[in-house]
């Protein structure tokens, strides 16, 4: 007679501790093996001056107490940065990054106890919103967070990406070596990231980090080569070998420097493609060329999550595209942060408050919330996903105008 097999036990709860610096070396290894890579010694140096331990949540097994030879079964971490809302207003953002669990101890709840335990802290730290980049589509959504950016791959054929006439050509373009692309690099990107929801500032160890360009991350290509305008910059290298120019960043504070960069790379000799990884959805491009088609996207995935922590911090902080007065009815079974709130707000600024009760509401997940917070979804959208639902179809339609932002979000720094 076959028994039923004996119910497996609960999971101990792991033992959390924050990082220290000599813990750099064992996460390296920790953090390889749930990601199937391997970091030497040149990456853990290189990545040095960029860990903050304070900032590193790592779990243990409950019976090795919090001793630092003990074996590290997860790891969570976080990067300092500004994110740009619509309108301009920038909120201090912790990065989400560095989140891995042991092949050995999955599906036990040590990734949840971290995360718990690491936003508990953001939430006390008054951080309005935390923000990440996934490896895997399905892990975040369940701790609140919203898909905010995405990532439009795109190729284009050299040869035949002729500009059409009249297309602006304003010239201004040099290239410049490694040294001097770090002296004007910085400031180009302060001022790009001032107009665009969703973009991330960079310190000046984040600059040095950036700029490495080490050999063994180049697949292969040659290393970065920089053209600059006043306005605007652009990062490519060249895979010699199918002819290919791979545009690792372009960054354009007006539409000059974006006509002035593109048609420099257009015209590069022996290539027959340009590639870019991370083309903006509403970017012109396509519209300066005599044929549209050229611009061939071949690949669009998610890019930046967000996750709001405080609700009228957040709402209160962007600029609406159009006057609205709503209440909120926001779920949010992670952390219960939720709750009623009215929302007042329009172009010249916003202002959102806790509701102990009120009239009608439209309902919304915080993982939608984080979805609209920076204008790259649609309010409609997320209704038919039942991700927001009312009984007031002009409510909806006035949170959908209203939370439009003037251009697509794009965070633009990978974390």
């Amino acid at each position: 007679m076959l028994h039923p097999p004996a119910p497996r036990e609960r999971p101990t709860p792991p033992t959390l501790r924050r990082a220290t610096a000599d813990d750099l070396t064992a996460m390296a290894t920790a953090d390889g093996r749930g990601f199937g890579m391997h970091y030497t010694d040149t990456d853990i140096e290189d990545f040095r001056p960029l860990f903050d331990p304070d900032r590193f949540l790592l779990a243990q097994d409950p019976a090795d107490g919090a001793k630092q030879d003990g074996p590290i079964l997860g790891i969570t971490g976080s990067f300092p940065f500004d994110v740009t809302l619509p309108g301009g207003t920038t909120l201090p953002a912790p990065g989400v990054t560095w989140v891995s669990v042991a092949v050995t101890h999955r599906r036990q709840g040590i990734l949840r106890a971290m995360m718990e335990e690491q936003h508990r802290g953001f939430v006390a730290d008054a951080s309005a919103v935390s923000l990440l980049t996934a490896s895997e589509g399905a892990i975040y959504g369940r701790f609140g967070y919203g898909i905010a950016t995405v990532h439009r791959c795109v190729e284009i054929s050299r040869r035949r990406a002729a500009f059409r006439p009249g297309a602006p050509d304003p010239g201004g373009v040099r290239q410049v070596d490694p040294h001097e692309a770090r002296l004007l690099l910085p400031d180009i990107h302060r001022r790009w990231s001032a107009l665009v929801p969703g973009a991330l500032s960079r310190s000046e160890t984040w600059w040095d980090n950036h700029m490495l360009d080490r050999e063994s991350r180049r697949g292969g290509a040659t290393a970065l080569f920089y053209l600059v305008h006043d306005d605007g910059y652009a990062s490519y290298r060249i895979e010699r070998g199918d002819r290919t120019c791979q545009v690792a960043e372009l960054v354009s504070v007006t539409e000059e420097a974006h006509a002035a960069l593109w048609r420099v790379l257009l015209s590069l000799d022996l290539v027959e493609t340009v590639a870019r990884w991370s083309h903006p959805l509403d970017d012109p491009l396509q519209y300066l060329l005599a044929d549209p088609r050229q611009v061939r996207t071949t690949r669009i995935r998610d890019g930046m999550w967000a996750r709001i922590l405080d609700v009228p911090a957040a709402l209160s902080a962007r600029r609406y595209a159009a006057e609205l007065d709503v209440v909120l009815d926001v779920h949010d079974p992670f952390l219960e942060l939720g709750g009623r709130f009215r929302l007042r707000g329009g172009p010249d600024g916003a202002r959102c408050e806790r509701l102990d009760a009120g009239g009608p509401s439209v309902a919304v997940d915080v993982t939608a919330l984080g979805s609209l917070l920076f204008g790259g979804e649609r309010a409609v959208t997320l209704a038919r996903a039942g991700l927001l639902e009312t009984d007031d179809p002009g409510a909806l339609r006035r949170v959908d105008t209203a939370f439009l932002a003037d251009r697509l979000p794009q965070h633009g720094t990978e974390f």
